[in-house]
């Protein structure tokens, strides 16, 4: 049984807030976004190749390492509270941790898809250690995992399969 969970959007919220997505483990991702290549609808300002730029960069600073200067206060004194917030209420609109991950309005998305792809695919296979959230500060490699699968439900919510 697949790990993804697709549901109708509840009536009273608005269209913009996209549909029900969540993965359970990051292979379950890319099977969606290839799902959405037939034919998709985006609910929030980004492309399907700004949302795979943007999830592909997320992936790849877990591994390299992100822009830290930003946030430390929060990150000292309130990270855990502040996952515990995200995981039940989700990502705010328009928030950023790092805005060097925020994707250019051109992205091809065929090199988009395929540079997610190598990213989830090197996060797999990284044995290494990981580097610490901009907000979240340092998390454990389930930790990571449970994040990026949420971070890609989150973005990917928004773009909605075209209906048959």
């Amino acid at each position: 049984m697949s790990g993804v969970k697709h549901g109708a959007m509840a009536a009273d919220r608005p269209v913009t807030s996209g549909r029900t997505l969540v993965f359970r483990d990051l292979g379950e991702v890319l099977p969606e976004v290839r799902r959405l290549l037939s034919g998709h609808r985006v609910v929030r300002n980004w492309t399907l190749a700004q949302v795979c730029r943007h999830l592909a960069d997320t992936i790849h600073a877990s591994m390299d390492g992100f822009d830290l200067r930003r946030h430390r206060i929060k990150r000292w004194f309130f990270r855990r509270p502040l996952l515990a917030y995200t995981y039940r209420f989700g990502i705010p609109w328009g928030y950023t941790v790092d805005p060097r991950l925020t994707p250019p309005i051109a992205v091809d998305l065929e090199t988009a898809v395929r540079d997610l792809e190598a990213a989830i695919a090197r996060y797999q296979a990284h044995k290494g250690p990981l580097h610490a959230h901009p907000l979240f500060g340092r998390l454990s490699r389930k930790g990571w995992d449970r994040l990026h699968c949420f971070h890609c439900a989150h973005h990917l919510r928004f773009v909605v399969p075209a209906e048959p």
